[in-house]
């Protein structure tokens, strides 16, 4: 009792302020370490509890904790954090085909705290990773990497680039990127933050300088005319969510307008859904999810447009 009243108490009373302290990026590790409890999981990754942050961290540990973030502070929208796992499971589906067809490289644009290569060494020691993040975000991650004993092995690349100053591209010819050779990027949990003409320009770069064969998976929030109206509070919670952290939502799309505007970027769309439509296909596979997926969010694989695709869409 000495041990609640002196250190849980307290640390409870200043929860609210502390998270809204905290970076999105942190806030995603925590909801894949909390999804663990799910059974099964629709993405497994005993890393995320390691790379969420001290306090998230201990959060995902202790459960008492975790369940009063989880269920109190993060409650009305952690049925939204059901995307983080899906949209995460979908590219890495996207991925599995990619390096069978012999993409090579594996661009993280965005990566944030996500464990892929220390939870898929299936994929990761058959490619090429490079992970491109803000210089501050990837500081943190290196040093929880680094408190936590994982091995960075020489394929994983990180690049440190102020995406607002410096395209994908140039980030990527920085680095032992190979521009000659087709890449599969992941670009998930970042257009919600860039106003559409920011998201068209850094889509017309990559179509425009990567190789042929080069493909991209995006997720982004649905306009409210294409949400599904069972999901309109936990869409408004999410937006409220995520301007606290100081870190406003820019931009939302319907299906058709994401094609678009990939299409007029060079891309040519080889799969689109909103994020719920593939909750029957993942209940089919694993017997039950944690949560009703909301009806908010959309995710696209779209690949690099042929000259003549490239020329009609123009």
């Amino acid at each position: 009792m000495r041990l609640i009243d002196e250190l849980v108490v307290p640390l409870l009373r200043q929860l609210p302020s502390l998270l809204r302290n905290l970076s999105t990026a942190d806030i995603v590790a925590f909801e894949r370490a909390w999804h663990q409890r799910a059974c099964p999981p629709v993405l497994e990754d005993p890393y995320a509890k390691l790379l969420c942050g001290p306090l998230l961290g201990l959060a995902a540990r202790f459960r008492p904790l975790g369940w009063y973030v989880a269920r109190v502070e993060l409650g009305r929208i952690m049925p939204a954090s059901m995307v983080v796992v899906i949209r995460a499971r979908y590219a890495e589906r996207a991925l599995e085909d990619a390096v069978e067809q012999g993409v090579p490289q594996y661009v993280m644009v965005g990566a944030g705290m996500d464990s892929f290569p220390f939870r898929r060494p299936d994929l990761a020691e058959r490619v090429e990773i490079y992970e491109i993040d803000h210089p501050a975000v990837q500081r943190r991650k290196l040093e929880r990497i680094r408190k936590a004993g994982l091995d960075v092995s020489s394929t994983h690349h990180f690049i440190g680039a102020d995406l607002t100053e410096v395209t994908v591209v140039d980030a990527l010819v920085s680095s032992s990127f190979d521009i000659a050779r087709p890449a599969f990027l992941s670009l998930l949990g970042v257009a919600y933050y860039l106003a559409p003409d920011a998201l068209e320009a850094t889509a017309r770069s990559i179509a425009a300088r990567l190789s042929p064969g080069s493909c991209i998976v995006v997720d982004y929030l649905l306009d409210q005319a294409s949400s599904a109206p069972r999901s309109v509070s936990v869409r408004e919670d999410l937006l409220n969510l995520v301007e606290d952290c100081g870190e406003p939502m820019q931009s939302e799309y319907s299906l058709d307008q994401m094609d678009t505007l990939m299409r007029r970027s060079g891309f040519e769309p080889v799969d689109a859904c909103a994020a719920d439509e593939l909750e029957d296909a993942y209940r089919r596979e694993l017997g039950s999810l944690p949560f009703e997926v909301p009806g908010i969010f959309g995710i696209g694989t779209f690949a690099i447009a042929g000259p003549r695709d490239r020329g009609e869409a123009g």
